[in-house]
């Protein structure tokens, strides 16, 4: 029992290291890397004040503070190194080890409980991914066997709460999104939040697990990096369906992208995750941008605003780009698009014009995301 103890007490402590993100290049180097699920580095920051992305292999990132260039000191940096190392020395496997935390001292009995509560129902097993705010492990529902995702994310000193239907306390805006987004009928193609707890210091999120599965753009790169369009369609259809779903239950996604799309190998249905980046769908412009660099649309980096709507077009239009032409639109492709003139041999007329319609660098001459799938491209049978 005492061996348990310390074990729930170090898991409920547990602390992550940011990873540090690479850097691509131009032509073959820019095409899609493989990168996880990692949290974002300050390798490559957006030089727009109030930007919070990161280049290539971010997931998101809060908002900057001041506190975040500081270097941390020789015992916080021992801490971490202790903590990285009880992870990565040894197979993961949260029904039998024991993580070891530097903070166990710090916690009370009841935190210790509440957090027994929610994980005594799973069988917690192996680490999926983890970054700088948190980690996400496998996991298999005790009662029934459903598979399962435990997100553990530890509290920033900045974090956003909200208010959500039948709380009577504010919410980390995380869990907070993700409840909105499930409410009413579930989405097939939107992560489903099956349950949820907040501690003082952490949150857990208990998520559905497509199994089998992998993120977009692993399954890219295992499949050589380039989709046709028959397959292309497939997807988009489904992450429009997902995305407009969002926007109608007032969600602003804001991190669409191939790492945060799920596709299940044996039916290839797809699954939108991630909400850590989203905020309200209001209908003011937004002057601060949460997500990555390479779907960042450019008017906020002209203007310091974007319409939500008009930037999730934007981000599906990378979406649709980078599936069937195998790397990131550039500037030389911005520039092509904004007269309407860009193409390519290998595809279609109306697969070239949806994508010089989602990507266009005036956001007035987007086509609106309600109209995307009544588009010529997605009448074509295959």
């Amino acid at each position: 029992m005492r061996k348990k103890g310390r074990f729930w007490r170090g898991l409920a402590c547990f602390s992550f290291s940011r990873p540090r993100a690479g850097q691509d290049g131009k032509a073959q180097s820019e095409k899609l890397e493989q990168t996880g699920s990692s949290r974002c580095s300050t390798d490559d920051q957006v030089s727009l004040k109030n930007i919070t992305c990161t280049a290539e292999d971010c997931d998101h990132q809060e908002a900057p503070s001041s506190s975040s260039d500081i270097l941390p000191s020789s015992e916080e940096q021992q801490m971490q190194e202790h903590l990285q190392s009880c992870v990565d020395d040894r197979p993961v496997n949260l029904s039998e080890g024991e993580i070891v935390s530097l903070l166990t001292e710090q916690l009370d009995n009841d935190v210790v409980m509440s957090i027994e509560n929610i994980c005594l129902n799973y069988n917690i097993g192996v680490k999926l991914g983890e970054g700088g705010f948190g980690a996400v492990f496998e996991g298999v529902r005790c009662k029934d066997g459903l598979p399962v995702a435990l997100k553990f994310a530890r509290k920033m000193e900045n974090m956003e709460y909200i208010n959500i239907p039948d709380h009577s306390k504010p919410v980390p805006l995380e869990i907070g999104l993700t409840v909105l987004v499930n409410k009413g009928p579930s989405s097939p193609h939107i992560i489903e939040l099956l349950d949820w707890q907040e501690l003082p210091d952490h949150y857990v999120m208990v998520l559905q697990r497509p199994s089998p599965c992998e993120n977009l753009s692993v399954f890219s790169e295992c499949c050589g990096g380039i989709f046709d369009e028959d397959f292309a369609r497939h997807v988009m259809q489904q992450v429009i369906e997902a995305a407009d779903k969002c926007c109608s239950r007032g969600v602003l996604h804001r991190d669409i992208k191939l790492e945060n799309l799920l596709v299940n190998t044996d039916t290839l249905d797809m699954t939108l995750i991630d909400f850590g980046c989203g905020d309200l769908l209001h209908e003011m412009p937004y002057n601060t941008f949460s997500g990555t660099r390479k779907y960042c649309p450019p008017e906020y980096l002209e203007t310091g605003k974007y319409n939500g709507r008009q930037a999730t077009v934007f981000s599906l239009g990378v979406v649709l780009y980078t599936l069937v032409c195998g790397y990131y639109p550039d500037r030389t492709d911005l520039d092509k698009i904004k007269d309407w003139l860009w193409y390519l041999p290998s595809l279609s007329k109306e697969c070239s014009h949806l994508i010089n319609a989602c990507l266009h660098p005036n956001p007035a001459e987007r086509i609106p995301l309600d109209r995307l799938l009544l588009h010529d491209w997605f009448k074509v049978i295959p």
